[in-house]
């Protein structure tokens, strides 16, 4: 009996080790949402659709970045980002330093828009297992929008002129 809960509870914290199962308990995906959009005569539909693409690959981490959806026709641009950015969240909190989320990016004439979706914040120890989730609750979404994807949309708002 006692090898058979022994075997069983190292499925469970084989499974549950896996760094997807933690999104369970970060906060609701309304929190973890930031979108913009722009108006500039300097947008062109064909050459700030390249230039957006050109961001992407320089301004997001290749290790887990990655175009899912590419339609220049429309200026749309789908996919899934990593970033790097510090965010301290408080006295006796793990802070997190990466952040994975999914983008939406449209460009047309005069008008770009960037939308960031299910923003999954965490930091990894030097055996790449994630020791953090987040953000926890609204307080440190607010935090992870305002320190780190605000100034990754102006950036990439500026780049694309």
């Amino acid at each position: 009996m006692m090898p058979k809960r022994i075997l069983l509870l190292a499925l469970f914290f084989l499974i549950f080790q896996n760094s997807m199962c933690l999104k369970l308990w970060t906060v609701s995906s309304k929190y973890r949402t930031t979108e913009d959009s722009r108006d500039h005569k300097s947008y062109q539909k064909t050459r700030s659709y390249l230039k957006a693409k050109q961001w992407l690959e320089y301004k997001l981490d290749p290790e887990l970045s990655k175009i899912e959806l590419e339609n220049q026709e429309t200026g749309e641009l789908r996919g899934i980002g990593l970033i790097k950015c510090y965010v301290p969240y408080g006295i006796g909190e793990v802070d997190a330093n990466e952040h994975e989320f999914e983008y939406v990016i449209k460009v047309q004439e005069g008008h770009a828009e960037m939308q960031i979706n299910k923003i999954f914040s965490f930091i990894r120890d030097p055996n790449d297992i994630i020791l953090n989730y987040g953000p926890k609750n609204e307080k440190v979404a607010k935090i992870t929008i305002r320190s780190c994807f605000r100034p990754l949309m102006d950036d990439f708002f500026e780049f694309i002129k």
